[in-house]
């Protein structure tokens, strides 16, 4: 499956590479305030909004990684800065998305350690962009290994609970 966008977008840090998503729309505005008086989902809802959410942040991840795609191999990181915090902004608004979702209540601990471990991926993609936006080359590559364990429990924990398209998408 395909790596966190923002995870590759980061490789740039070494090298100028990218990723992909779906095509499907991007998510309305302020939809990511959690409604405490929804009824909570059966599991089968949840994981069928959770990877549509997760489909629709790869989509928004899309225009950042064509761009990286674009630049030249070797480009100043103060080039990839812009990209990797916009990717990062797409992940921050879905992730609070998914938070949003009404849970089953008998799931609630394993989604909270699905959430935590993608709020450490995306810490990790934060630390990263600044790297790149001080052209910290050193500091980035640190990040960037630190990156692949982070998303392999985020790709875990996801894929324990049942999600197909949300492993690898922070």
């Amino acid at each position: 499956m395909h790596r966190t966008c923002v995870a590759v977008l980061g490789a740039a840090m070494l090298a100028v590479a990218g990723c992909g998503g779906s095509d499907d729309p991007q998510p309305a505005a302020g939809s990511a305030s959690p409604d405490t008086t929804a009824q909570p989902l059966t599991k089968a809802q949840f994981i069928a909004k959770a990877d549509g959410i997760c489909r629709e942040v790869k989509t928004a991840h899309k225009p950042y990684a064509d761009t990286v795609n674009a630049l030249p191999r070797g480009a100043d990181l103060r080039r990839v800065a812009p990209l990797l915090e916009g990717a990062l902004l797409q992940s921050r608004k879905g992730l609070a998305r998914l938070r949003a979702l009404p849970a089953p209540a008998q799931d609630e601990a394993a989604l909270e350690a699905y959430y935590a471990a993608a709020a450490r991926v995306l810490e990790a993609h934060a630390r990263l962009a600044d790297a790149a936006r001080r052209n910290d080359r050193p500091a980035g590559e640190k990040v960037a290994r630190t990156t692949t364990a982070l998303s392999d429990d985020e790709r875990r924990l996801g894929s324990a609970y049942g999600l197909e398209d949300c492993n690898n998408v922070f």
